[in-house]
């Protein structure tokens, strides 16, 4: 998922990065993006709660901190509610793969394909 995340962000002629600490990050018109990608299977509330911790922890160390917070699912939260939950809570957005495309909270800016 997450190469697939790092072509998304290529295609919209942006420059994701990664480490063996951050799973991806990239600047965009926005500003500076972090992403956090989940293994399959990690989809209920608890993987995304875990997985926003995660991403709180990592964009604490950083030297300037990222604009926005993206948590990466392989398949739609398993709890209708859980992506909004884990937004207001955490403002982190989640974002996941299906066929037809990404959903979730505000894809276009999250891989730099929004309108303007």
């Amino acid at each position: 998922m997450r190469l697939e995340l790092m072509a998304a962000l290529l295609r919209a002629d942006l420059q994701p990065t990664n480490t063996p600490i951050i799973d991806v990050s990239c600047p965009t018109k926005n500003g500076h993006f972090l992403y956090e990608v989940l293994d399959a299977g990690r989809c209920t509330y608890a993987d995304l709660r875990s997985g926003a911790v995660r991403l709180l922890e990592i964009n604490h160390t950083l030297p300037t901190p990222a604009d926005r917070l993206h948590l990466v699912l392989c398949q739609p939260p398993a709890e209708d509610w859980a992506a909004d939950t884990l937004h207001d809570i955490f403002k982190v957005h989640v974002l996941w793969r299906t066929k037809e495309g990404w959903r979730g909270q505000d894809p276009g800016t999250a891989l730099g394909t929004e309108r303007t």
